[in-house]
Parts: C-alpha cells; structure tokens; sequence
C-alpha cells in the first residue's frame, strides 16, 4: 500500500514527493481546485474514478498554479471487503488522535488524515467515502484559514456574493433554483466555503465565498456582501437580523472538521469574527421571481445591512 506523500512546490511548479522508502507517489485521478484548495486524487478503481471526474467536472484543473500548496487523498482497498450499508448514511465526527493525524470511521470505510491537513489515506469502497474526506479536508484547510464550510446557498451578483443558510426545509435549494431560472450566477446551493483576506493585507476586512462541486456547485468566487437566514412569506423583502441570530444558525449548519473542544473553539471564534465583519440579514422570500430581485438589490448596493 502506498503511503500518501506531501506535495511541495518547486521552481518548476508542485512537486511530488517518495512515499516512505521511496515508493513512487503515482496518482491516477485528476486534480481538483476548490475555494482556492488544490488536492490530487489517487483512485485506482476505474469505475471509482470516473464516477468522481464527472461529478467534480467543474472542478478538475490540467495542473495546479505553481505557487499552490497541494494536497493528496488516496483511496486503498479494505482487505476485508464490507458490503455498502443500506440505510441513510451519517457523517462521522473527526476526532484527533494522539500524534495529532485527523481520524474518522464510518460504517464501510476509515480514514487518517495527517496534522498538516497535506496528505489522507481513506480505507474503503466507492465514491462515498472518498467524497466525505473531502469534505472534511475541504473544510480542515479552511478552519486553517480562520473560514468555514456552510451548508446553505451561495448567490453572486455583480462581484458580490451572499450565502443564506437555514434549518431542512428554509428554501435553501429553492432560493438557488429561481435565482439560477432568473439568469443569477449560483456559486452552490448545497456547501459554500467562507474565508477571511489574510490578515496582512493592506484593505479593510474582507470575507470571500465560493462554490464547492456538491450536488450543483460552481468554481466561482466573490467578495461576501452578506451571510443570512432564510424564511417564507408571499412578499420577499431582505431585513436586518441579529448576528446572534444568524451565528446560531451558521454553526448548526458549518461543517465541524474536528469534533474536539479546540475545534469546536475555533468554529465559535471563526463565526464570530465573520459576523463582526460581515452584515448579517434575514431574507425572507416568496417561490417567485420576486426573490430574485430581492437578491439583486441586496448585492448590487441598494440594501444597508
């Protein structure tokens, strides 16, 4: 089996590096950007293979930028095989162990992803768990950035974007659908990755968001203009809100990378800094095309958090 390998760059671009005594790093799979984010894949399984490429399209880059700090999840056949699970799927809670190596176990698969968040080796069958450790990658690199990864919709208008997020059933994939039907650029209706501009930067405080590939997502990005609930009524109109009333609803729904008191610590304080930076609102909409308008007076300048 084939140890997961850092990857660096060099001056000619990223640079794969040996495996424990010096095992070749080879990767049959594509590379995938997202949120600025650039992991490699090794899946072996044809079948596993395809199946990811068509899912991530939008997502699959030629090479990484030369100056891209890279990651790599391999995916390695269990010896014992165990047969899929049936029922409805749950998402493990990451733990740490005492190396420090990010560890979740599901009910076919296990993964181990090292301390640096560079390199995952995931134990398993298909594209489930292979999908799932991105996921928490996807979301252990943006804690890392003082961001998070939201389960909510991400609309974008002229260079401005807002994510809007909710309990089952708030309008989350509706509110993307008649912003998509009204001619909007969706960044995603299911995950949108949310990061802070890095704090040496000479402008003023500024939160980014971006489309991930889960179920209709796009490569896309723009500064964040707002981050809000969502709710129902037959006129739609956008209203300020409490950022504890918004906080409570992004932590319910932001992807937990280490479900341990520091990392739950670090979600609280990432949540909190976006809300002080951030307007928070309440978009309250109807299943019409007045949400979209809504939406464009929000992010072209005319609302006032």
């Amino acid at each position: 089996m084939l140890a997961l390998s850092s990857l660096g760059a060099g001056s000619s671009g990223p640079q794969e590096v040996s495996g424990p005594g010096g095992l070749p790093s080879d990767a049959t799979g594509p590379w995938l950007s997202i949120a600025r984010w650039t992991v490699r894949l090794h899946v072996p399984d044809q079948r596993v293979r395809e199946g990811l490429l068509g899912a991530f399209s939008r997502f699959v880059i030629p090479t990484p930028p030369p100056d891209a700090t890279c990651a790599r999840l391999e995916l390695v056949a269990p010896e014992t095989r165990v047969a899929e699970p049936v029922l409805t799927r749950r998402l493990p809670s990451p733990w740490r162990s005492p190396e420090g190596a990010l560890c979740l176990e599901g009910e076919d698969y296990s993964a181990r992803l090292d301390a640096d968040g560079t390199r995952a080796i995931v134990t398993g069958v298909g594209r489930f768990p292979v999908e799932v450790v991105l996921r928490v990658m996807l979301a252990e690199a943006l804690a890392r950035r003082g961001g998070l990864l939201v389960h909510g919709v991400g609309v974008l208008h002229e260079a401005r974007a807002a994510l809007f997020t909710g309990h089952s059933g708030a309008g989350k994939s509706t509110l993307g659908g008649l912003w998509a039907e009204a001619g909007g650029a969706l960044l995603s209706d299911e995950l949108v990755a949310l990061w802070p501009e890095p704090h040496e930067a000479p402008r003023a405080a500024r939160w980014w968001a971006a489309g991930t590939p889960w179920n209709i997502g796009y490569p896309r990005e723009a500064e964040l203009t707002t981050v809000g609930t969502l709710g129902w009524d037959a006129t739609s109109r956008v209203e300020p809100q409490a950022a504890g009333e918004v906080g409570r609803m992004l932590l319910l729904n932001a992807l937990l990378p280490e479900a341990t008191a520091s990392g739950r610590s670090a979600m609280m304080a990432s949540a909190g800094r976006l809300l002080s930076e951030v307007p928070p609102s309440r978009l309250v909409f109807a299943r019409d095309a007045s949400a979209a308008r809504v939406i464009r007076e929000v992010l072209g300048g005319m609302w006032r958090g």
